[in-house]
């Protein structure tokens, strides 16, 4: 194993394709925090006055933009660095100095996984540098952010586990990118779906015109999309299972339960990792 992480990191020193990946990262995080300061002082906002940033969380509002793209980084750089196993035959290689198919998988996932960790501490270190003289420092609570800095972290390891999981698995490295192109997209639209039916309000309001078309009145009345009991439960739990779900509710800042999304990226990470290892093991390479 040992062996097998040390040639996947030195051939990930020499791609160019991680150093643009943490590059566009490092880039994305100045660019926000800049593009930040830029609205507030085009609307006039004060940020010299501690009330005004603190009622605004600028800092907050940029810093964990990261989760909203990092999955489709991720899937570019797994699906294009894992594919060249089978391309240029370095996993029959791998196999036939006696490395096990097991030790192979993992390596592979813990060095996709290191990868993207790095393209995320580096849009963070980038976002606090040019954030922090222009915006201040966070204003949300400690728990709250070191929470969501965990469970994007885990999150990230669901992403990871599901690219491995397909560019393992699939001897065209051209099929496994669009596979984990396409497939985070489908479940970034699924998400955006699921939020959007969760956050419909309980009640609409319905207007009454005059004969003038005055309104005259204006009369809450329930709204016919709203999810209650069992179903709002399922939806909630796919929202909360979906990476790319995990996704949208850290970059907002708009999660209750922490515990069970962490858990939930644990699951599915593990899910796929046994499941990714297992048809390797079966995989006839010849």
């Amino acid at each position: 194993m040992i062996k097998l992480l040390s040639a996947n990191f030195l051939r990930l020193r020499k791609t160019n394709l991680i150093w643009g990946s943490l590059g566009i990262c490092v880039g994305l995080g100045a660019l926000a925090a800049l593009g930040e300061f830029r609205f507030q002082v085009s609307v006039g906002a004060d940020l010299s006055v501690p009330e005004v940033a603190q009622y605004k969380a600028l800092l907050e509002k940029q810093f964990f933009e990261y989760a909203a793209f990092i999955g489709i980084l991720a899937a570019e750089f797994i699906s294009l660095f894992l594919g060249t196993e089978y391309s240029d035959a370095t996993l029959r290689n791998k196999i036939a100095v006696g490395h096990s198919r097991l030790s192979i998988y993992a390596a592979n996932l813990i060095t996709g996984f290191a990868a993207s960790l790095m393209c995320i501490a580096g849009y963070m270190l980038s976002c606090l540098a040019v954030g922090t003289p222009l915006l201040g420092w966070f204003s949300k609570p400690a728990p709250l952010l070191l929470c969501a800095i965990a469970g994007s972290v885990l999150m990230l390891a669901a992403f990871c586990a599901i690219f491995t999981f397909v560019a393992m698995n699939c001897a065209k490295k051209s099929t496994s990118v669009v596979i984990c192109l396409l497939g985070v997209f489908a479940l970034l639209l699924a998400a955006v779906y699921l939020n959007g039916r969760l956050e419909a309000p309980e009640f609409i309001t319905g207007y009454e015109l005059s004969g003038n078309g005055e309104i005259v009145d204006a009369v809450p009345e329930p709204n016919p999309n709203y999810l209650t009991g069992a179903k709002r439960e399922v939806y909630q739990f796919l929202y909360d299972l979906l990476p790319t779900g995990q996704s949208l509710q850290y970059t907002m800042l708009n999660f209750t339960d922490p515990a069970r999304l962490m858990g939930l990226a644990a699951a599915v990470c593990a899910v796929f990792t046994a499941a990714g290892a297992a048809l390797l093991r079966r995989k006839d390479l010849k």
